[in-house]
């Protein structure tokens, strides 16, 4: 008797656990199915490609990246030429930089292009202006009105510095409504600020002639004609 139950409670487990093999087959059989498929797999529409296209750059290798450099690169004569220009195209900027020559306009630099502003320059070196003798005339008063100086050579020194600015800043108010009014009356309508004209003019008059960018031209005097500024004419 005993034995019969054990039996009966063997078939019992046995039917109560589920059979899983099938499941699982199952399951594998329908995994194939979600997987995604290969967008460069042939289609109905779509043959397989029979061989791979090259690419339309290939890599190059080493001994071919050589040989082409070799043929690129340029001879030693044109090398030579290619440094000959770039010094003759450095000089003829250092030349238009230190000239005021309207024919060098192009290699000025950008606050001196311009013909307004080779007639401000004209202007300004066609007449004798306190700016370029007022550092001249400061360093004299300085040494005058030191502490070591008598009281009234300090006095007149004081008087001296006091005459000296108000000089300047009425050269500064001549100077300035000359070049707005030939300005105006040249080129009525150009488009430079006149702020910035004074402003040109009053920076180069205190100067010394020797030492201004650009140079004077040699044709521009005390004695050259209004007429004559800032035209274009042959040294």
């Amino acid at each position: 008797m005993p034995a019969l139950f054990k039996r009966k409670q063997k078939d019992h487990d046995a039917e109560a656990t589920p059979d899983t093999s099938d499941d699982a087959s199952a399951q594998e059989s329908i995994a194939p199915q979600r997987r995604t498929r290969d967008k460069d797999a042939p289609t109905p529409k779509r043959q397989a490609p029979k061989k791979k296209r090259p690419p339309v750059n290939p890599p190059l290798t080493a001994k071919e990246k050589r040989e082409r450099a070799k043929t690129l690169a340029p001879t030693k004569d044109e090398r030579r030429e290619a440094a000959d220009e770039r010094r003759k195209e450095r000089l003829l900027i250092a030349e238009g930089h230190d000239r005021g020559d309207p024919l060098y306009d192009k290699y000025h630099m950008p606050r001196d292009k311009g013909k307004e502003r080779l007639l401000v320059r004209d202007i300004v070196d066609s007449r004798h202006n306190v700016g370029q003798y007022f550092f001249f005339v400061a360093i004299i008063i300085m040494f005058a009105s030191g502490g070591t100086m008598p009281v009234q050579v300090q006095s007149a020194a004081l008087i001296a510095w006091v005459a000296i600015i108000v000089l300047f800043a009425f050269d500064c108010v001549i100077l300035s409504r000359k070049v707005l009014r030939l300005t105006k009356e040249r080129y009525p309508k150009h488009t430079q600020r006149k702020a910035g004209l004074c402003w040109y003019a009053i920076s180069r008059s205190i100067m010394f002639r020797r030492l201004r960018t650009p140079r004077p031209r040699p044709g521009i005097t005390t004695k050259t004609p209004i007429e004559d500024l800032g035209k274009v004419f042959k040294n």
